[in-house]
């Protein structure tokens, strides 16, 4: 399976649809990342194409969730949302693809069916302001509003706690219910099938919460978390593996986490100032530390004959007893 390019930008629908591409291709479902809904854009995030009159298989079944595995439409549009609330533009958006979709294709009305799938779980007041109030299954919402009905909503933290829930609940933004994802997950498929790339996107999900994307970070940034903090969830990294991942990342962050004195290890002692500038060196000892080690001769060395001079009244001085 083709690894997508790294994303440089916000596009948070391009490691989903990697995500379900890696899952749903080798059971025969189609998909396509950024399908055309016209001649030109916009650009739905995700296509699903559905054999006419074919149900589901089995296998399909098993890895399809909740809202698209009842779905009988064979045109199935997905607009992903992860830092994105539900609103107006996100509603307004889904429903012009739906339209552009359907007429471009001159497709009939239940041949196209749009899910607005939010990461974040939409508030019971948002949720009432669209009217988006009977769950149809746990987590995928629907709506009578005549405007929005045809845009089902589903809500990925939401969503049951199957097998076949467990892909779409990975970018769910409570770290509770992404854990549980991921070992459905583990327990249902075959994990180290995972491209690397997305392998490192998903350890950088699984160790942020959702406290830590309201910085709204990039799908390339999680990815980079995911190489050097997170855990290797999903296969154990060789020796020379993580020396590669490390030389890679810029100096301040190999060293990021480490107390002082675990920064030095390995380093012989005239290593450890390389780069220093001499007055650096002695930053945060007490005067008499910074004279430790050294021989009598040692001290003095780089001294000129008047400041050595005037040493020497200094330590005269010390040595006269005191009065009273």
């Amino acid at each position: 399976m083709k690894e997508l390019e790294s994303p440089q930008t916000d596009d948070w629908h391009l490691p989903f649809y990697e995500t379900l591409e890696w899952d749903w291709v080798p059971i025969g479902i189609p998909i396509y990342p950024e399908a055309l809904v016209m001649s030109k854009p916009p650009r739905v995030d995700v296509l699903i194409l559905r054999q006419p009159d074919t149900a589901w298989t089995f296998a399909q079944l098993e890895r399809l969730p909740d809202g698209i595995r009842q779905c009988t439409a064979s045109h199935i549009l997905l607009e992903f949302k992860y830092t994105q609330s539900v609103n107006d533009d996100a509603l307004i958006q889904s429903l012009a693809y739906d339209l552009f979709y359907k007429n471009s294709r001159q497709l009939p009305t239940d041949e196209v069916q749009t899910f607005l799938i939010s990461a974040k779980k939409p508030q019971i007041q948002t949720r009432n302001i669209y009217e988006y109030n009977k769950m149809l299954y746990k987590g995928v919402y629907k709506t009578q509003r005549q405007l929005e009905k045809r845009i089902q909503l589903i809500s990925l933290n939401e969503l049951a706690d199957t097998p076949y829930n467990a892909a779409f609940k990975l970018f769910a933004t409570h770290q509770k219910e992404k854990q549980k994802a991921f070992e459905l997950l583990k327990q249902s498929r075959d994990v180290s099938s995972i491209p690397k790339g997305l392998k490192s996107l998903l350890s950088g999900l699984l160790i942020l919460g959702e406290q830590d994307m309201i910085k709204e970070l990039t799908p390339e940034q999680v990815r980079e978390i995911g190489q050097f903090w997170g855990k290797d969830y999903f296969s154990n990294l060789s020796s020379q593996e993580k020396v590669e991942l490390i030389s890679t990342l810029p100096p301040e962050q190999r060293l990021a986490g480490l107390k002082p004195e675990e920064r030095f290890i390995g380093l012989k002692p005239e290593e450890r100032f390389i780069g220093l500038k001499p007055e650096e060196r002695f930053i945060g000892l007490k005067p008499e530390e910074r004279f430790i080690g050294l021989k009598p001769e040692e001290r003095l060395a780089g001294l000129s004959r008047s400041e050595i001079e005037e040493l020497e009244e200094q330590i005269k001085k010390l040595k006269q007893p005191k009065n009273g």
